[in-house]
């Protein structure tokens, strides 16, 4: 199992972005991104980070709760709090 710190350093790798997010299950997020990337010209990588960081900058205390237990719950635990981190910071 990877480290928080070794996957914040993976989101460099736009693979290893969808690769989580497809072991996170969540097909929507995947094409979240894509849709945001390709509507900003950004690339996908810089919008992982930017959601993490947003996320632990302006999330309140039941977006960190929700994604505690996602993590808890979750085969891939990395999958799911990228998964969940990129959801929240789309529907902002």
């Amino acid at each position: 199992m990877s480290t928080l710190g070794e996957i914040l350093s993976d989101l460099n790798d736009r693979e290893i972005v969808f690769s989580l997010l497809a072991e996170g299950g969540d097909i929507a997020a995947i094409a979240g991104v894509n849709e945001a990337a390709n509507a900003s010209g950004r690339d996908p990588c810089d919008l992982a980070m930017d959601a993490v960081e947003a996320f632990t900058l302006k999330a309140d205390d039941e977006a960190w709760v929700k994604l505690i237990g996602r993590i808890q719950n979750a085969d891939s635990p990395g999958g799911a709090c990228l998964s969940e981190i990129i959801t929240w910071s789309l529907a902002r």
